[in-house]
């Protein structure tokens, strides 16, 4: 299957400092970006191998949900690379991607949610 994604580690300064900022340009600051995601050569978002927590940020109008399952792919493919097939991923309810992570629980993912009222779900692959 051909796709216009593509997905690189952060390995220069100036790498990320442009994903920073078009991160910003987002309204986003995404936590200890790894790997950036390219769509159609542009940035459109990042994310974090290197805790058993991935932070990640995918831009709100360049991504869509079908890219979203091939970022997530890719994703797991790099956390088992790393040995790292159990990890956890924020996500906060008001996020377009949240369906996406609740359609999982039971399928590979559990669901955390907070009970002191927080806004974040946490899901762990496991």
């Amino acid at each position: 299957m051909f796709t216009n994604l593509q997905i690189y580690p952060i390995n220069t300064k100036e790498l990320m400092d442009k994903v920073l900022e078009v991160a910003d340009n987002d309204g986003r600051r995404p936590l200890y970006p790894t790997h950036v995601i390219l769509k159609d050569g542009e940035i459109a978002g990042a994310f974090c191998t290197c805790s058993p927590t991935v932070y990640w940020w995918m831009h709100s109008e360049k991504i869509t949900n079908r890219d979203s399952y091939k970022v997530f792919q890719s994703l797991d493919t790099l956390m088992n690379e790393n040995n790292t097939s159990s990890y956890i991923l924020p996500c906060h309810p008001e996020s377009s991607y949240y369906p996406l992570l609740t359609s999982r629980v039971g399928r590979g993912l559990t669901e955390y949610k907070g009970d002191g009222g927080d806004d974040w779900t946490l899901f762990l692959k496991e």
